[in-house]
Formats: C-alpha cells, sequence, structure tokens
C-alpha cells in the first residue's frame, strides 16, 4: 500500500503530542482512530498511536473520539427497538486477573429477565476473553449481527464478536488480533456496542479511569451507567470487576444525570470474603468451560459463585429489577443455587447458533465432563 506522506507526517506530529504529555482533541482522536482502522498509517505509526495515547492517560474527550470513529466507520449496527437492553463488560488492563466473570454474571441476569445484549472480544490482556469462553461453552461468536439481535429477542442476551468482521467489517478485529497490551480500545472499542444500549455495568482496569468512563458514556447516550473497580484485601491490586476479596470503588449515574460514587465491601452485600486462589482463571479454556457450566448448575465452588452473584447483583440493580445490589446478590444467588441459569445458557447456545445442535452437543459434553445431570428436553 502507498500511503500519503502528508498524512504520515501529521499522524506523527499528533504522537509527538501525545508522547510529549499533551492532549488532543475530540476530533483529532477520531480523525486519527478512523485512519487506524482503515490502515491508511503504516503499522508502526498505529501501534505508536494507541500506545501513546495510554501512556499518557486517554481524556473522555478522546476516548469519545476514538468510539465515534469505530461505531460511525466500522460497525455494522442492528435496532432492537424499546427493548431496554443492558450490556456489562470488563474492560481489561486490570492487575489481577480472574476468571470471565462478567460472561456468567451476564447468563444470570438474563435468566431473570435482564435481556443482555453483550460486546466482547478475544483475550489481549487476559487468559481467557469473553469471545474465548463463549466459543468453548458453544455459542456461536463468528455468525452475524442479525442472528445475535435473533438470539436477544428470543432468549433474552445475546454477544456481539468485537474481533469478528460479521461485527466490525474495517479494522478493529485486525488490530485486536495484533495487539496483546491494554489500549484505549479496551473502553471505546468495548463501548461501540452494534445495539447501542442505554444501560450498562462497566468494570475497569484502574480506579482512575471511572471518572473518564462515565462521562463518556453520559455524552455518547447511555442513560444509566455504573463503573467500577474491585482491590484484593489490601488494595495492593485490582480487578476489572466487583470485589468479593477487599472493597471496590464505583461510580454510577441515572436519568437525571447525576454521578455519584461511593465504596462497596462484600460484607456490605452479605458475602463472605473470598480467597484469590479460588477465582483465578484457569490456563486452559476447556476446563474454564467446564467450571463455568458447574457453577451456572449450582454446583460451583463458594467463592466463585460469590463473585457471580456480586456482579450480577449490580446489573440486576442497573435494570431495576431489584432495589439495591445487596437485594440483586441475594436473588443472583438463588437463581445460581438452583440451576436455573444452566438452562438459560442451553437456550442462548441454541438460540446464537447457526449450527444450533452442534452447540448444544458441545454444551451437552461439558455438562457430562462436569458430572452435570441437567440437560435439555
Amino acid at each position: 500500500m502507498v500511503f500519503d506522506e502528508n498524512t504520515i507526517k501529521w499522524f506523527g506530529e499528533q504522537i509527538t503530542t501525545l508522547m510529549s504529555g499533551k492532549n488532543i482533541s475530540r476530533e483529532t482522536a477520531k480523525a486519527m482512530m478512523a485512519e487506524t482502522l482503515k490502515g491508511n498509517q503504516p503499522d508502526l505509526q498505529q501501534g505508536a498511536f494507541l500506545a501513546a495515547l495510554r501512556m499518557k492517560g486517554e481524556t473522555d474527550d478522546e476516548i469519545v473520539g476514538c468510539f465515534e470513529a469505530i461505531i460511525e466507520s466500522d460497525t455494522n449496527s442492528i435496532s432492537l427497538g424499546d427493548l431496554p437492553v443492558v450490556e456489562n463488560c470488563g474492560t481489561g488492563m486490570d492487575t489481577l486477573k480472574t476468571f470471565n466473570i462478567s460472561t456468567l454474571s451476564a447468563i444470570v441476569a438474563a435468566t431473570m429477565d435482564v435481556p443482555i445484549a453483550r460486546h466482547g472480544a478475544r483475550a489481549i490482556s487476559s487468559k481467557c476473553g469473553t469471545v474465548d469462553l463463549c466459543e468453548a461453552l458453544g455459542v456461536d461468536v463468528e455468525c452475524s449481527v442479525t442472528k445475535v439481535k435473533e438470539a436477544i429477542e428470543k432468549c433474552g442476551i445475546g454477544l456481539f464478536n468485537g474481533t469478528s468482521a460479521e461485527v466490525h467489517p474495517m479494522g478493529l478485529g485486525r488490530i485486536l488480533s495484533q495487539i496483546r497490551f491494554g489500549t484505549t480500545l479496551n473502553i471505546a472499542a468495548s463501548l461501540a456496542n452494534p445495539a447501542l444500549p442505554k444501560i450498562a455495568v462497566r468494570g475497569v482496569g484502574s480506579p482512575d479511569q471511572i471518572e473518564p468512563t462515565l462521562k463518556v458514556m453520559q455524552r455518547i447516550g447511555y442513560e444509566k451507567g455504573m463503573v467500577f473497580h474491585g482491590f484484593n484485601s489490601d488494595m495492593s491490586a485490582g480487578m476489572d470487576e466487583l470485589s468479593t476479596l477487599g472493597a471496590s470503588t464505583i461510580g454510577h449515574f441515572s436519568k437525571n444525570g447525576k454521578v455519584e460514587y461511593f465504596e462497596m465491601t462484600p460484607e456490605d452485600a452479605d458475602i463472605t470474603k473470598g480467597d484469590y486462589s479460588d477465582i483465578k482463571p484457569e490456563t486452559c479454556k476447556e476446563t474454564e468451560a467446564i467450571k463455568a457450566v458447574s457453577l451456572l448448575a449450582g454446583k460451583g465452588s463458594k467463592s466463585r459463585s460469590d463473585i457471580v452473584a456480586l456482579n450480577a447483583g449490580a446489573v440486576l440493580w442497573m435494570a431495576g429489577k431489584v432495589c439495591s445490589i445487596k437485594e440483586g446478590v441475594s436473588a443472583a444467588k438463588q437463581i445460581i443455587s438452583n440451576g436455573k441459569a444452566i438452562q438459560k445458557l442451553i437456550s442462548w447456545v441454541r438460540a446464537q447458533n447457526r449450527e444450533p445442535e452442534s452447540g448444544y452437543e458441545t454444551i451437552k459434553k461439558l455438562c457430562n465432563r462436569g458430572s452435570i445431570g441437567i440437560y435439555p428436553v
């Protein structure tokens, strides 16, 4: 490909600005991200842009600009009408890696009639990303956005694969496939959900990302949002989830636009503090998938079930199903213990699948390996 020298020079000048610690405008960030998505810059310049922006620390203007470039030029969007869909995700870049809590929390919340429109990626800074786990569970992660829409409408949950050309046809998948470090894409790209939900629960990699992420969400049209970062017991490391190991810092806003911040401990939600060794990620995706179906069938470990219930409780609260996170945790625990969530997963596997019976065979084998006597009829 022949690059335009004037455009390359301009792009390089903006990278130099970022490297000096100075901010760029929303319009400039949008233009640079569009150049990156289109592949109009050499690979070294594209990577330097993403790295410089992350190292400086993104402003909400810069994140909004990057989001606008992705959603306007590289997203196959769909409409779900007036369906009050909710999204939840962990954006990565955290220091305390865990199993894929947000995926299981979404399934639990969907079991309580919260319509979920997820947007995730394969592992970048983790061992098993949302797309990796869902694929291992039998969900068709390479299907069209229309099939995902059908799944949300039919069974109340669907996943848009952020690394698939079916979802982002131009360049986002290419970029994500080539990097293994956290960038502004962890936030800007995760927000580029084809369903454009108005309610979201989002975990971020550090507490200083909470405020700008909340501002970005308000600016791009979210009506209700919750952003948090959880810590271990001595607050020396953190996760992009609500934590059962120590306190979590939380920010949220509702339709009136007012932003509120608070801290929450596991005890505040009637949860006993957990042990990190119990919630560490597995090195094998299949092992992670077996543990996932065991948990959803009510046979998972207490530590894993508790942290899923805590994060599902937050989704239930933001969706207006309960009056508090604590009440949501109690409801989620009941759903997990009675095994209803595994049936929701099975319904999802069949709904979001171009070959439903193939997906069913995958989940059935996992149930067999996990010694779970719960099968669809």
